[in-house]
């Protein structure tokens, strides 16, 4: 259950993203590279030169947005992480049934805390991206 929330609260958010930013900076992206035929003098090398300086910026962006993903994920792992150590530091040398189960519950509330915290996370997370956008277009 909290893998399923995490995950559609990072697709809305990617959705959203997609939608305001990175589709308008794709497309100008797009349009520069077309304007790069339009000089009739221009060599092979200095062709494919303009139309890479068009796509810088949304490659640029592409590498932030992976950054800041994966360190979203790696604190969200670690978070989980921690959780499973402390349902193993509980529990005996050897558990019972009963300890095993409460454990297993105890691991399971805690994620769920990890997932809604991270959750709260995510719109600093896309006003971030947003704005490390907006600074290299």
């Amino acid at each position: 259950m909290a893998d399923g929330d995490i995950n559609q609260a990072v697709n809305k958010m990617m959705e959203s993203l997609d939608k305001s930013t990175f589709r308008p900076m794709q497309k100008n992206g797009y349009v520069c590279s077309v304007k790069c035929f339009d000089n009739k003098d221009c060599s092979a090398e200095q062709l494919q030169a303009c139309i890479q300086r068009c796509q810088e910026p949304v490659a640029q962006v592409q590498n932030y947005l992976n950054q800041e993903l994966s360190s979203f994920q790696n604190r969200l792992q670690r978070c989980a992480m921690d959780c499973q150590d402390r349902a193993q530091d509980g529990l005996s040398a050897r558990p019972s049934e009963s300890e095993i189960a409460s454990a297993q519950s105890n691991m399971e509330k805690c994620v769920s805390k990890c997932v809604d915290s991270h959750i709260k996370l995510l719109p600093a997370l896309k006003k971030r991206i947003e704005e490390a956008t907006s600074s290299i277009v």
